[in-house]
C-alpha cells in the first residue's frame, strides 16, 4: 500500500509539474539529462556478460559448483598485510603526486591536522570529507586500522578533499558538484592509488584478493545499480499504465531486471524474489540510484582517457575539479572532449572494469585456481 501510494504521488507530482517521465524531476537535481543517462543504461545494459563473466571466475575461486546470489560477496580474504599509518600517507600521496603536483601538494596538507583517522571508542563509524564552507578548509573523518581497504578508503577521501579545495574559490553557490559529479576526484584518486598499491604487493595470490575485492564493489556500484534503475522504471510504469501493483508484481519485474545482469552465472533463490523491498531509495529518494554508476563509470571512462593521453591530461583534469559546480556537467567535461550522450563514452568506463576482470582471470590460471 505504501509503496503503491508513493509511486501513484509521484505520477500526481510529476504531471502537475509538467515533468514528462517518471525519472524527469531527477535528472534536474542531478544536472544531466536524458539522452545522457539512456546512454549510460544502455552501455551498461550491453555489457551485463561482462558481470556474468566475472562471477562464473568468482565461483570457480570460491571452489563452489553453483553460485547462488547469497555468495556474490563472499570474501576470498584480504591481502596479508598491515600498512601503517605513515606508510599509506606516502603511498596515496606518491599516487597523487605523480598524477599532478598540485593535487599531491594540496592533499600533503590534509596531514596537517585536517585528518581525525584513529578508530577510538565512542567515534562514529566510516568515512567522509566535509566541504564546510569556501572559506574555510575541508576536513575527513575515518576510521584507519591499517588495511589495504583503509588505505583505499583514505585515497578516496583525500579526493573529495582536494576536489572541494580546489573548487572553493568558485564561491558558496558553485563550489558544490551535483551528484552526478561529486566522485569524480575521489574514485579517480582511488584508481591511481590502487593500482600504486597492486603493483606493490608481493604475491599474486595477495593481488588477486584485492582484484576480486575491488571488481566486487566495481560491480555493486555499476552493474547492481543500473539493474536497480530498470526495476524502478518498470514499476513506475506499471503504476501509471496499468494500475496498483501487488507483491507479485513488484517481485516479477525484480527478478526480470535481476536475471538479464546475471543469467546463468548465479543462480537467484526464492528469497531473493523480495529484495526489492529493502531498498530505501526506492522509496524516499525515486531515481536516485542510477547517480551511482554514473559517477562510477564517468570516473573510470576519465581514467582510461588518462592512461591514453597520459601526463597531457591532467592539467585539465586538474581545471575539471577546479570548475566545481559552475557549469553543468556536459559542459565540463565537454572541454575534455567528451560527450556524455554517447554510449561509446560509458564504454571506455566498462574497459577499464572489462582489464580488471581480465587481470584477475589471467591471475587464477597462473595460480592454478581450477575450473
Amino acid at each position: 500500500y505504501v509503496f503503491n501510494t508513493i509511486l501513484a504521488d509521484k505520477a500526481s507530482s510529476d504531471r502537475l509539474r509538467g515533468y514528462e517521465s517518471w525519472d524527469a524531476s531527477r535528472h534536474e537535481s542531478n544536472e544531466t539529462d536524458a539522452a545522457s543517462v539512456d546512454a549510460l543504461v544502455t552501455a551498461v545494459t550491453g555489457r551485463y556478460d561482462l558481470a556474468q563473466r566475472f562471477y562464473a571466475l568468482k565461483r570457480r575461486l570460491l571452489g563452489l559448483d553453483e553460485m547462488y546470489d547469497y555468495d556474490r560477496y563472499a570474501p576470498l580474504g584480504e591481502a596479508d598485510r598491515f600498512v601503517p599509518w605513515d606508510e599509506a600517507r606516502e603511498m596515496v600521496l606518491g599516487a597523487y603526486g605523480d598524477f599532478h603536483p598540485e593535487m599531491g601538494r594540496i592533499a600533503a596538507m590534509f596531514f596537517d591536522g585536517w585528518i581525525d583517522a584513529p578508530p577510538v571508542p565512542g567515534k562514529r563509524g566510516g568515512a567522509f570529507s566535509h566541504g564546510a564552507v569556501p572559506s574555510a578548509h575541508p576536513y575527513i573523518l575515518l576510521n584507519y586500522d591499517g588495511k589495504l581497504r583503509d588505505v583505499q578508503t583514505l585515497a578516496h577521501e583525500l579526493g573529495h578533499g582536494v576536489h572541494q579545495y580546489l573548487s572553493r574559490d568558485q564561491g558558496v553557490f558553485h563550489a558544490d558538484t551535483p551528484l552526478t559529479t561529486a566522485e569524480t576526484a575521489s574514485v579517480f584518486g582511488e584508481m591511481l592509488t590502487f593500482q600504486r598499491v597492486l603493483r606493490g604487493l608481493d604475491t599474486d595470490a595477495d593481488r588477486l584478493a584485492l582484484l576480486v575485492e575491488k571488481i566486487d564493489d566495481t560491480m555493486a556500484t555499476v552493474f547492481r545499480q543500473i539493474t536497480m534503475n530498470r526495476f524502478e522504471a518498470r514499476i513506475h510504469a506499471h503504476r501509471r499504465d496499468q494500475g496498483e501493483l501487488n507483491a507479485d508484481d513488484f517481485a516479477a519485474h525484480w527478478m526480470a531486471t535481476q536475471t538479464a545482469l546475471y543469467g546463468d552465472a548465479v543462480t537467484l533463490t526464492e528469497g531473493y524474489r523480495r529484495w526489492w523491498s529493502y531498498i530505501p531509495h526506492f522509496v524516499h529518494t525515486p531515481g536516485y540510484v542510477y547517480a551511482y554508476a554514473f559517477g562510477e563509470l564517468l570516473v573510470l571512462a576519465l581514467y582510461e582517457k588518462y592512461r591514453e593521453a597520459g601526463p597531457a591530461f591532467a592539467d585539465q583534469y586538474v581545471d575539471l575539479l577546479r570548475a566545481g559546480g559552475s557549469y553543468y556537467p556536459h559542459e565540463l567535461v565537454g572541454r575534455l572532449g567528451i560527450d556524455l550522450r554517447d554510449p561509446e563514452f560509458w564504454d571506455r568506463g566498462l574497459d577499464a572494469i572489462e582489464a580488471l576482470v581480465s587481470e584477475a582471470e589471467a591471475l587464477a590460471d597462473g595460480l592454478g585456481r581450477e575450473n
